[in-house]
């Protein structure tokens, strides 16, 4: 049986020790390289190879890139630090190896940057595929696609090594990255019960996507009591009883946004009738630098416990260089939700 490690060689801390003794170092001396392959050792391109420091939640900066021709890869790290590297393409099965994603027989390797050692090589060995567990999740009163999914994922044997991770679309559809081993899972959805494992039922559920497989599900979710006969999704509306969408002002939809930090302002027009208002705000992929879409949008938490807005504009720190959206609607007097605007997408270039 062929060994699932993931097998770490460094072979080149530092091209010539004496010159980085002697001289001083610039941002871009320290730059960690090498090369990443597949379980089998063919080499592999366009994996996102990450550099993650020990002193993260002080610097709040993780260096990236990605492998090129014969699975070679330069991260320039700008700074001496203690590395985790890690590496991820979720397109082609590779989830990053945080505790719930991780491979038992891998090993993440640790890199140490300093004046003295300010390069470091290492080739990078990938562990197999993550399995994947594709689906759909559907209202079970009227059949429509229920278009925003929240998962909590989390190891059988290790109930702390756990994943969470949303799935918004119109179409109610979902791919999710399966851990390693077995796995339990909950799906929650406003307005419906909490769905359990496969069946809907069960939540101790264990549930097992070998390497590279696909499993296909489907969820028929069910309206929480007393909400049989209200709007939970657009089409169940209906113009003269739902409240029109606010008409959107700012930022312009599709704006490039070049500053830092990223205080962002979004403004609306009232809306007869509405005694408050409420945004919801996404960050998108933001993996490729300069990518001009919203690609697997994620919730965005910061500053938006309370969402209930009397005013009509909204103010928050977006959290990244990357592409956001954001839409809005409004609440009449008795609580019901009216129509949604439409997404207006931004990209944060810094």
């Amino acid at each position: 049986m062929k060994s699932l490690a993931l097998v770490v060689l460094l072979f080149a801390f530092s091209p010539n020790v004496s010159r980085a003794l002697d001289s001083p170092q610039t941002p871009q001396d320290y730059v960690i390289s090498g090369q990443v392959m597949d379980e089998s050792g063919v080499p592999v391109v366009d994996v996102r190879m990450c550099a993650y420091p020990d002193d993260y939640e002080a610097v709040r900066q993780q260096p990236c890139s990605r492998s090129r021709a014969n699975g070679q890869f330069a991260i320039p790290t700008g700074r001496p630090a203690a590395y985790t590297i890690y590496a991820e393409n979720i397109d082609a099965g590779y989830a990053a190896e945080r505790p719930f994603y991780q491979h038992p027989g891998s090993l993440v390797p640790r890199i140490v940057l300093s004046k003295a050692k300010s390069t470091a090589s290492l080739i990078f060995r990938l562990p197999p595929k993550n399995g994947q567990l594709i689906g759909k999740a559907v209202d079970a009163i009227t059949g429509r696609p229920i278009d925003n999914l929240r998962f909590l994922m989390c190891q059988v044997s290790n109930r702390r090594a756990c994943w969470s991770t949303s799935a918004k679309n119109a179409q109610g559809e979902f791919k999710l990255l399966a851990a390693h081993v077995p796995f339990t899972l909950q799906l929650f959805a406003e307005g419906y019960e909490t769905w359990f494992g496969t069946n809907g039922g069960d939540i101790n559920e264990s549930i097992y996507v070998p390497s590279d497989a696909r499993i296909q599900v489907f969820f028929r979710l069910q309206r929480l009591t007393g909400l049989a006969d209200s709007a939970l999704s657009e089409p169940e509306k209906q113009g003269g009883v739902n409240l029109p969408a606010p008409v959107q002002t700012a930022p312009d939809d599709g704006v490039e946004l070049n500053y830092f930090p990223r205080k962002t302002k979004l403004e609306w027009q009232p809306v007869a009738g509405a005694i408050l208002y409420r945004v919801e705000i996404d960050y998108c992929d933001g993996r490729v630098h300069g990518r001009k879409k919203c690609l697997d949008p994620q919730p965005h938490h910061r500053e938006l416990n309370d969402r209930d807005i009397r005013d009509t504009s909204f103010d928050f720190n977006f959290v990244g260089a990357q592409p956001g959206r954001w839409r809005v609607w409004a609440i009449d007097e008795k609580g019901q939700e009216g129509f949604k605007s439409p997404w207006r997408i931004f990209f944060y270039l810094q």
